[in-house]
């Protein structure tokens, strides 16, 4: 007996192991569906603007204190519009950079050295179509003063830093230290 005859003894007719490219495309295809399905229902539309408002923020927050750096003062404006958020870096020559971002579904408070969590918001002010949050950086990168328009303190010196509270929750929300710097999470006092 030679070397094919074995193979042609041990195998089996009609068995076949494994998938075929074909059918394993298409489980994976099945699967991908099922994912994106079962994804859209645990996460909301709003959980992903939240995000993405926190994140567009800090990015632009941050190229704003960079710029400010051996520079005149440059001031960061977060203005409510209706469904959008107009996010405006200027400084004495005019407008740097702008951009708008969907708020639906946010809702947006702001403090100015009230660091506490937004659980507790004892001077945060809403930002509304009236009321903008507007923070003024120096030449050296930190806050120098902001607040949010409209309120009693408005503009009021920096000490300790300012909070953007997006939905009342800490975790998606943004701190400003004294020294400038936004990062997500909750502000420590």
């Amino acid at each position: 007996m030679g070397r094919s005859d074995c193979q042609k003894a041990f195998r089996s007719p009609g068995l076949h192991v494994g998938f075929t490219i074909i059918e394993a495309v298409i489980a994976i295809a099945f699967v991908g569906i099922i994912a994106a399905l079962a994804m859209s229902r645990i996460l909301r539309s709003d959980t992903y603007n939240a995000i993405i408002v926190r994140d567009q923020v800090i990015s632009l927050s941050r190229a704003a204190q960079q710029r400010s750096i051996g520079r005149s003062d440059l001031v960061l404006t977060l203005s409510p519009a209706g469904n959008n958020l107009d996010i405006q870096v200027e400084d004495e020559n005019g407008v740097i950079q702008r951009a708008s971002l969907d708020l639906r579904g946010v809702t947006l408070t702001a403090d100015v050295n009230e660091l506490d969590s937004c659980t507790s918001t004892p001077g945060a002010d809403a930002l509304t179509t009236s009321n903008d949050l507007v923070l003024e950086f120096d030449e050296l990168g930190d806050l120098l003063e902001g607040g949010v328009t409209g309120s009693v303190a408005y503009p009021e010196t920096v000490t300790s830093g300012a909070r953007l509270c997006i939905n009342g929750d800490p975790a998606r929300s943004i701190c400003w230290s004294a020294s400038g710097y936004a990062y997500a999470g909750d502000c420590v006092d």
